[in-house]
C-alpha cells in the first residue's frame, strides 16, 4: 500500500466553524500512547488537551482501551490509530496482540465521523519530518540527500521497518514487513547463534533476535542456558540494566544485540538506497546508546563490500523522542480532518 500526505496544512474547523477534536494513538505491543487534542483556530496546528500512556494488554481491545482513554466525556469527531500490525484495507490484526480492530466497526461503536487505520511504523515515517537535531542522536553524519529516501528500523517489542519518500512536494510513505525478513548471520558467532535457535524455531526471522524477546534469547545464548524461556531467566529490561552495569552476559547479550541491529539496518539502506539517512527507533535502540556507538557496530552497518563507500555516505541516527509514532499518528489526524469537511 502507498500513502501519501501532504506538506500544506488546510482549515481544520468542523461545519460550524469551530475548532475540531480528535483523538490519535500509537497501540503497540506492550504499551499504547494517547492523545486527545484539538486544533487551532487557524488550523495550522494542534494543541493537547490530555496524553495518557496506558498497558496494552490490560484491555481485551481497543474499543475497550479507546473508552478508558475518553471516560472524562470529551467527545472527538475524528481519529487516528497506529497500531503494530499489517493493514488489510479497513482492518489490522495486531501482531503481538490477540486484536483485530476494524475502522469501520470502531468508528460506529464511538461516534466518529471518520476513523483511520495505520501501522505503527506507518506513523512514525511520518513523524521523522517534526523531530528537531536534540531528538536524534547521530551515529554517522554521511553526506545527506535532502530528498533522498529516508529508511527506519525499530526494535520494542516487534521489530518494524519502514520508507519515507518524497515525490514533487509530497510525502510518501511505504510500509514494510521486514521484520520478518530471514536472519543472515555474517560471522562464526551468529551462526552459532542460528544453529542455537534452528532446533526450536525451524526459521529464524529478524524479529526473533531484534525485539525485546530477542534480547532475552541472546542473552540465554552467550550465557549458555537453554534455549526457552525460565522463571529466572532475566527480560530485555532487566538485561539492558545490567549490561550498562558491566555484568558480562548482559554485555556481552547487548553487544550482539546492538551490532545486528545495525547489520540489518545496512541491508535496510541498500535494499531502499537510502540517501536521505536510516533511523533506529523503537523502545531499546536509546537504551543501549553506549553499546551502540562502538566502532563494531558502525562496521557491522558499513562493512558490506563493494558497498562499503556508499554507506559511509548515509547518515545513521538514533530516535531520542519515544513520542515519534504518536506525533506521526496526530499529523495523519490532521489530514483526516481536512478530508473529512
Amino acid at each position: 500500500m502507498l500513502a501519501c500526505v501532504r506538506r500544506v496544512n488546510r482549515g481544520l474547523r468542523d461545519g460550524g466553524g469551530r475548532a475540531m477534536i480528535f483523538v490519535a494513538a500509537d497501540i503497540g505491543g506492550s504499551q499504547a500512547r494517547m492523545l486527545l487534542a484539538e486544533c487551532d483556530a487557524a488550523g495550522a496546528r494542534w494543541t493537547a488537551l490530555r496524553r495518557e500512556v496506558m498497558a496494552s494488554r490490560d484491555f481485551a481491545d481497543a474499543e475497550a482501551l479507546l473508552q478508558h482513554f475518553l471516560r472524562a466525556g470529551a467527545r472527538p469527531q475524528v481519529a487516528c490509530l497506529a497500531l503494530a500490525g499489517p493493514l488489510d484495507g479497513e482492518r489490522v490484526r495486531l501482531t503481538n496482540l490477540p486484536w483485530t480492530v476494524d475502522a469501520i466497526e470502531l468508528a460506529a461503536r464511538l461516534g466518529l465521523r471518520s476513523l483511520r487505520l495505520i501501522n505503527d511504523f506507518h506513523a512514525q515515517a511520518l513523524g521523522l519530518p517534526e523531530l528537531h537535531a536534540r531528538d536524534l542522536h547521530t551515529l554517522q553524519p554521511g553526506a545527506p540527500n535532502a530528498t533522498g529516501v529516508r529508511a527506519l528500523i525499530g526494535a520494542g517489542t516487534g521489530l518494524g521497518m519502514v520508507l519515507l519518500a518524497e515525490d514533487r512536494g509530497e510525502l510518501r510513505v511505504l510500509p514494510s514487513e521486514g521484520g520478518h525478513a530471514d536472519f543472515a548471520p555474517r560471522d562464526a558467532q551468529q551462526i552459532a547463534l542460528l544453529q542455537y535457535l534452528l532446533p526450536r524455531t525451524g526459521r529464524v526471522a529478524l524479529e526473533d533476535l531484534l525485539s525485546g524477546r530477542g534480547l532475552e534469547c541472546i542473552y540465554r545464548f552467550v550465557a549458555g542456558l537453554p534455549d526457552e524461556p525460565a522463571p529466572a531467566s532475566p527480560e530485555a529490561p532487566a538485561i539492558g540494566a545490567a549490561a550498562r552495569a558491566g555484568e558480562r552476559h548482559a554485555s556481552e547479550a547487548v553487544d550482539l544485540f546492538a551490532r545486528l541491529l545495525a547489520s540489518a539496518a545496512g541491508n535496510l539502506a541498500l535494499t531502499a538506497l537510502a540517501r536521505g539517512g536510516v533511523y533506529l527507533s523503537g523502545g531499546i535502540a536509546p537504551r543501549i546508546l553506549p553499546f551502540l556507538r562502538q566502532p563494531s557496530v558502525l562496521a557491522a552497518f558499513r562493512d558490506k563490500p563493494p558497498m562499503r563507500d556508499l554507506l559511509e555516505a548515509i547518515p545513521l541516527s538514533v530516535v531520542l523522542d519515544e513520542q515519534l509514532g504518536l506525533i506521526g499518528a496526530a499529523r495523519a489526524a490532521l489530514q483526516l480532518v481536512q478530508e473529512s469537511q
